[in-house]
């Protein structure tokens, strides 16, 4: 009889192990920082028509925004993020609000949204969002001016650190 006794132990142990296995895979699975998914993808997925519509509108409009990245130049300090933004002619588009979501592609679970503010020169705003890693980003505008809305969306590789780093 007691060579069958630690049959039971065995099996409660294999199962045990199976358990603790499956819940450890689950915990490396759910916190891993660069995994994320999108951000109400699926109310996207379903409002694919305004997004071409909103494409379309960004034609009609003619609008153009373009930017640069400057790493900070001392510790602790944030990159700084200015943008222009154009009219159809080219004129400077003063007056807008412009909001930025942006996340970087290695830890897109980490988004930063912030509002640019207008800078000193015309149709020119500027932010300073807690960029921290240099690679690729992707960056979202989206620029209202009275009843007009735009967007711009980029992905690009950019140097957020300084070069003490």
């Amino acid at each position: 009889m007691k060579k069958a006794s630690w049959w039971p132990a065995v099996i409660a142990s294999a199962l045990t192990l199976h358990v603790v296995g499956s819940l450890i895979v689950v915990y490396l699975a759910t916190s891993d920082p660069s995994y994320a998914v999108e951000e109400d993808y699926y109310q996207k997925a379903v409002n694919w028509s305004e997004k071409q519509a909103q494409d379309r509108r960004n034609d009609e409009l003619g609008w153009s925004l373009t930017f640069a990245v400057t790493p900070p130049t001392t510790p602790g300090e944030h990159p700084t993020i200015e943008a222009d933004l154009a009219g159809i002619n080219a004129e400077p588009l003063a007056g807008a609000v412009v909001s930025l979501e942006t996340f970087h592609k290695a830890r897109s679970e980490d988004t930063i949204r912030i509002t640019l503010e207008p800078s000193g020169d015309a149709g020119r705003y500027r932010a300073s969002p807690a960029m921290r890693r240099n690679g690729l980003w992707e960056l979202r505008f989206t620029v209202t001016k009275g009843a007009d809305t735009f967007t711009h969306n980029e992905t690009r590789h950019l140097f957020v650190e300084g070069s003490w780093q």
